[in-house]
């Protein structure tokens, strides 16, 4: 691992990779105590990312992206750290699909005006939930000055008199 050259941190990375952290607990959350209230989620993902497994005729029309309901009838939610399983109703019939976390594209729970949005472009060769630890690199680049200035914040602060 110590050859590992960082260039920059990629903070959208970052922060995507932790939002879907957001959905799988609280698909481990309806699977250990069912969905509370009002509460459903909507969520929308890529049929064609590696992985994904729907019935090919979910897979009909032009749009990749295939949007589910978790609220009434659903059976057998599985949650792992790479995707979620769930046998779903369409037409009468149930059907099992698999979803990796990263073909989620969105999750909401409109009950609350809950809405997490996810960018497409994430590669899935490399992609995992889970963060993966890279080498402090950093001060190793002797070329890369970073300029920086201390404020002090007792200019901003209001002054009371004892």
């Amino acid at each position: 691992m110590d050859n590992i050259d960082i260039k920059s941190i990629d903070y959208d990375r970052i922060v995507d990779d932790t939002l879907r952290l957001v959905v799988k607990k609280s698909l481990e959350l309806v699977n250990a105590k069912g969905l509370p209230g009002d509460h459903h989620f909507y969520i929308s993902f890529d049929s064609t990312y590696k992985g994904v497994k729907v019935p090919s005729e979910l897979k009909a029309g032009e749009d990749n992206e295939i949007k589910i309901i978790l609220q009434h009838q659903f059976w057998d939610l599985t949650i792992d750290d790479h995707k979620f399983s769930v046998i779903l109703s369409f037409n009468g019939k149930k059907k099992n699909i698999s979803v990796p976390f990263n073909s989620i594209v969105s999750f909401s729970d409109p009950s609350v005006g809950f809405i997490l949005q996810f960018k497409k472009d994430i590669p899935s060769e490399n992609s995992n939930i889970e963060q993966k630890i890279l080498p402090n690199k950093f001060n190793e680049d002797k070329k890369k000055k970073f300029n920086a200035e201390i404020f002090s914040l007792d200019a901003f602060r209001s002054k009371k008199e004892d």
